[in-house]
């Protein structure tokens, strides 16, 4: 007779189960395990990853865990039963809270972690609080986190909203709205230097983890990403990045600053389909036109080049004869980069 024990730990399951008993997006599953050794699926003859019922439960319990307000960071390496305690605790402080709610809205999008996590302590409550997140109360909670410097309550409301939103609703609709504040807010000493600091780095590292969640490798057209030589603003190139994955592009990721040379011969070492670049600030450099005249003269036409941001669109009128396209916004790079790989597929 098989102990249950063995049945935990031998029960087989691709991944579309998973995805399905746990709610977590394929993309999140793979960074948890990737970034974190969440869990160690084992693997198929043929390549396909295998779960344990064992892995479920733990995957269960951490995604209950991140939507009440933990960071996945902080928690990947607890064992189970550890995890099992600390959603129990959370439990009971949702028991202990007295009802004061009504008729008023006391959804966690409303208060802070701590009171999210006391909120969020059941399973059930967990999925209806995840259901809940709406992009436009992640960017209230984000600009609140940025202004106190919580830069971890910062990463836990993204963390909450990737999981429970699109990346397109993600990208369009929680990230560039909460840097456009902070930009705004920061020239009109309404943020400190330190906020902004500390608000970009954790963004940043945010948007480095969505990509790397889902990025795919192989049998998919490549894009290069980078900005041009003098720009070293990165957001831009993040987003284009992140944009394209959501397109099902492949993403060479250059970083920022680099010369037309560089980025051409990536381009062509790599077989990319496209380069998507971004320039942003400052929006009067005088370099941007040459250095992206100079990439089109190195690469062959049917490459696309699409570039986008303030310091390209003076230049959007002569940079269309010369082959290279300038996007106004992230919308309208995934829409070229779809026609792009419909084109290619014969469609």
């Amino acid at each position: 007779m098989i102990e249950p024990t063995e049945l935990l730990k031998n029960a087989q399951y691709p991944m579309r189960v998973v995805v399905r008993r746990t709610g977590l997006n394929p993309s999140v599953l793979r960074a948890w395990e990737r970034r974190y050794d969440a869990v160690e699926p084992g693997r198929s003859d043929g390549g396909q990853r295998l779960y344990s019922e064992a892995d479920v439960q733990r995957l269960t319990l951490l995604k209950e865990l991140v939507e009440a307000g933990h960071t996945i960071s902080q928690i990947a390496e607890l064992e189970v039963d550890a995890l099992r305690a600390l959603v129990r605790r959370e439990a009971v402080s949702v028991d202990a809270e007295p009802d004061v709610r009504n008729g008023r809205d006391e959804s966690p999008q409303q208060g802070g972690s701590s009171t999210g996590a006391r909120q969020l302590g059941t399973s059930q409550a967990g999925m209806a609080g995840a259901a809940s997140i709406t992009p436009a109360g992640t960017l209230e909670r984000a600009l609140r986190a940025v202004h106190t410097l919580n830069g971890r309550e910062l990463e836990s409301v993204l963390s909450r909203a990737a999981l429970a939103l699109t990346p397109v609703e993600v990208v369009d609709e929680v990230v560039v709205p909460l840097l456009g504040q902070i930009g705004h807010q920061w020239q009109q000493g309404q943020l400190s230097p330190a906020s902004e600091h500390a608000a970009s780095q954790v963004i940043r590292r945010f948007l480095g983890w969505l990509l790397d969640a889902l990025s795919l490798q192989g049998g998919t057209p490549l894009v290069v990403i980078s900005t041009p030589a003098g720009q070293q603003h990165e957001f831009g190139s993040l987003l284009a990045a992140v944009s394209a994955v959501s397109e099902g592009w492949e993403v060479l990721n250059l970083g920022a600053d680099l010369p037309a040379q560089d980025i051409a011969e990536a381009a062509l070492r790599s077989g990319a389909r496209a380069v998507a670049l971004s320039a942003i600030f400052p929006p009067n450099d005088g370099r941007v036109l040459g250095e992206l005249l100079d990439l089109r003269a190195e690469l062959d036409p049917s490459i696309d080049i699409f570039v986008g941001g303030p310091a390209a669109r003076p230049h959007a009128e002569r940079l269309r004869p010369a082959g290279v396209e300038f996007v106004d916004d992230l919308p309208s790079l995934r829409r070229r980069l779809r026609e792009v790989a419909e084109v290619m597929r014969g469609g």
